[in-house]
């Protein structure tokens, strides 16, 4: 059932981010005559406020308030359980989980203005990896199912009653 979560979130992730590709270019195309030039900076602020930040904030309040559970795992019959206070253990199990999409989006960015080869952008492609890896083995080899967000967070992912 996880899976399918998982399948299902991604989808409403990407309705979000072609939401968000047709505001962007709208604004872009309408408002500024074109696509403006971006500085390394300005890349990395808008990716991160734009896509990772708002998909936190979703998650998180979807997670952490009732019924507990994303949009996938509504769908799912399952839902989120905490030790103790909800909203802020979502806000922390959902900014580790997406961790390793914020770091892609810095490696990509880094890659596209100072190059593929360069140390940040290999250390950032390196520790996105490394994170998604050891949250999908921990979350197939472990009895209960959790992964290291589950685990700093004091989360679970139950079915739903």
């Amino acid at each position: 059932m996880r899976i399918k979560a998982l399948f299902l979130d991604w989808l409403f992730i990407c309705a979000y981010l072609i939401i968000l590709l047709l505001v962007a270019m709208t604004v872009f195309l309408v408002a500024l005559d074109g696509i403006p030039d971006f500085t390394h900076g300005q890349a990395q602020w808008m990716a991160t406020l734009t896509s990772v930040v708002p998909i936190i904030v979703i998650f998180s309040i979807m997670e952490g308030s009732p019924p507990f559970g994303s949009w996938g795992k509504r769908k799912t019959k399952l839902l989120v359980s905490y030790r103790g206070r909800a909203l802020q253990r979502s806000v922390l199990r959902n900014s580790l989980k997406f961790l390793p999409w914020q770091l892609g989006h810095m490696s990509t960015i880094n890659g596209i203005y100072r190059g593929f080869d360069h140390l940040s952008s290999a250390i950032c492609l390196a520790l996105s990896v490394i994170l998604i890896t050891s949250y999908i083995g921990m979350a197939l080899r472990r009895k209960d199912g959790r992964h290291l967000a589950d685990l700093i967070a004091g989360s679970r992912v139950v079915k739903s009653p």
